[in-house]
């Protein structure tokens, strides 16, 4: 049996939808709960599409996947993808609802900088959304009075966690990689402040957020992209404030490993499966 998908308009912003490409699971499946990925490319590439891959996977493993499109650089800037990711959430949480009965059975799963969009708006659900919004909830289009953004969990793969920190490492890269990720991280952040405003260690020190989801960190043994360093100190910073945070390691593959055929891809599938199912049951 194999997942099917359709894409859905799930947000309206002046005038401008924005769609989900739903994965669904085999006919016939319990739906566990659902998972809400969020796409990465350094915060200005790449779409809603680019995790098929596993959005397939979870959904045959019985998710409801939603895969997103938000505002992203260079046309738009920070945070306006990280509210839209919350309202994302909030989407979302109205379709476990239908689904399974229970509208906090809701994980993001993050790649690359949707990694790090996903823990931000995680982190941050008491923003408020100063920008006209509509939801289509039942084909139709409705103004939520507010925004729910809560998930239980968030699988963050291969995530730039400090946007300032990978910045300046990647002014020190001489290759095409340093140059795109220094142009796409400037397009979304605009300044080096914002930049560090936005780190997930800022955040959970200086916001001292009460949600705290727990985290499932899967990084590659190769990741040029991002530094080890910058995750440690994450995960340190995570537990020290009262979270759970799981770091995986995959060792000897790229940034980037679970979207393509590795040695490492199927055990990386296995283990985000089974934490998925953990999180959402325990």
């Amino acid at each position: 049996m194999t997942a099917d998908y359709v894409d859905v308009p799930y947000l309206q912003r002046e005038n401008t939808e924005f769609l989900a490409r739903i994965w669904d699971p085999p006919k016939g499946t319990t739906v566990r709960g659902v998972v809400l990925d969020v796409h990465g490319g350094a915060w200005c590439d790449r779409d809603r599409r680019a995790g098929s891959r596993y959005d397939a996977a979870l959904a045959a493993a019985g998710f409801s996947v939603v895969a997103i499109d938000f505002r992203c650089g260079p046309d738009y800037q920070h945070p306006a993808a990280s509210d839209d990711v919350n309202v994302a959430a909030h989407w979302a949480r109205l379709r476990a609802e239908r689904l399974t009965g229970d509208s906090d059975r809701i994980i993001s799963v993050g790649s690359s900088s949707g990694g790090h969009l996903a823990l931000l708006a995680a982190l941050t659900t008491h923003v408020v959304d100063g920008h006209s919004v509509e939801i289509c909830v039942d084909g139709k289009w409705e103004k939520p009075e507010s925004i729910d953004g809560r998930v239980s969990g968030v699988a963050a793969l291969w995530a730039p966690v400090d946007p300032f920190t990978r910045y300046k490492y990647a002014q020190s890269l001489t290759t095409d990689l340093g140059i795109r990720l220094v142009t796409n991280t400037e397009a979304y952040f605009g300044s080096e402040e914002t930049m560090a405003d936005a780190s997930i260690s800022r955040v959970l020190t200086k916001e001292r957020s009460t949600q705290l989801p727990t985290v499932w960190f899967a990084r590659a043994g190769n990741d040029e992209n991002v530094p080890p360093e910058m995750v440690d100190e994450l995960a340190e910073t995570y537990r020290q404030a009262g979270g759970t945070f799981t770091l995986k390691h995959y060792a000897d593959v790229p940034h980037g490993f679970g979207h393509f055929e590795t040695a490492e891809t199927q055990r990386f599938l296995d283990d985000l499966r089974c934490w998925l199912i953990e999180t959402v049951e325990s």
